[in-house]
Formats: structure tokens, C-alpha cells, sequence
């Protein structure tokens, strides 16, 4: 089983810090009735922190975005359904591969060298960003940015 935060994925969601449920409140909370280990990371690039049962009787993980970004070690491009390659979940635009490419005929080589372009050039740092703002004694909680 995973367990999510609450992430304000293209704020369709109507997202705000006070429904954030962080992963330090999920561990505690299920620790205190069903004790865990922390296992890590599966191959140190997994979105979850995995986490197994003292009893030795099942496992789970929690994805935190929000709380403990994983940008830097995120190896993850995403299709989306209408032929869009992004680079995070927070992702504001896509990269058109399926007109672009896939419809023109490209070989694999033409579409390893977009792919690789698009992943080399990446500054998606969203989650990163919004976690420094949410740290931020300026942190204004009905526009989920900084007030200046």
C-alpha cells in the first residue's frame, strides 16, 4: 500500500497547506498502533520511502512530495493522454511527442535524442520551490506562494 500527501497537482484539486496531511504524520500515526522500519528508497530513485512491519507481516510506503521533495533524484518522464511528454508531475507544459514524432514516422534513435534533449534541459524544480515557500515566514496559504 501507498499513501500519498495531498499534492496540489495543476491546482484543479482547490489545494491548500491546512488539508496537508505530511508523511512524518502518516509514519507516526501507523507506527503508533503497527511499529515500522524504514527499508528506503527502492534503487535510491523511487518516488516512495518504503517502510515494512516489525512483525515482519507487510510493508508500505509514503510518496511526499510536499514534505520531502525528490526532485534531484527523480528519473521519470511522463506520457500523458494526449501525447505529451513531462517532466514532472507539476509540470506546467508538456513536450509534444506525438505530433511532433510519433506521427511523422521517427525512428527510435529521433525519439531517444528528443527524450534525452528534453530531459537534460529540465528546471522543473515545482515541488522543491513550493516546499522552500511553504517554509517561508512569508508563506501566504490561499495563493500557496509568498506575499511580498
Amino acid at each position: 500500500m501507498r499513501f500519498i500527501e495531498y499534492m496540489d497537482v495543476g491546482n484543479a484539486n482547490s489545494w491548500t497547506s491546512a488539508k496537508l496531511v505530511a508523511k512524518k504524520e502518516i509514519i507516526e500515526k501507523i507506527h503508533a498502533r503497527y511499529p515500522l522500519r524504514e527499508i528506503g528508497r527502492d534503487q535510491g530513485s523511487a518516488p516512495s520511502v518504503d517502510y515494512e512491519f516489525v512483525d515482519g507481516c507487510g510493508d508500505i510506503g509514503v510518496i511526499a512530495s510536499v514534505t520531502e521533495p525528490f526532485w534531484a533524484s527523480c528519473t521519470r518522464l511522463r506520457l500523458t493522454a494526449d501525447g505529451k511528454i513531462v517532466t514532472c508531475l507539476f509540470s506546467q507544459a508538456g513536450h509534444d511527442v506525438q505530433k511532433t514524432l510519433l506521427r511523422s514516422g521517427a525512428t527510435d534513435d529521433e525519439i531517444r535524442v528528443f527524450l534525452s534533449a528534453i530531459w537534460r534541459k529540465r528546471t522543473d524544480r515545482y515541488s522543491v520551490e513550493r516546499l522552500e515557500a511553504l517554509n517561508s515566514a512569508n508563506y501566504d496559504p490561499k495563493s500557496h506562494r509568498r506575499s511580498k
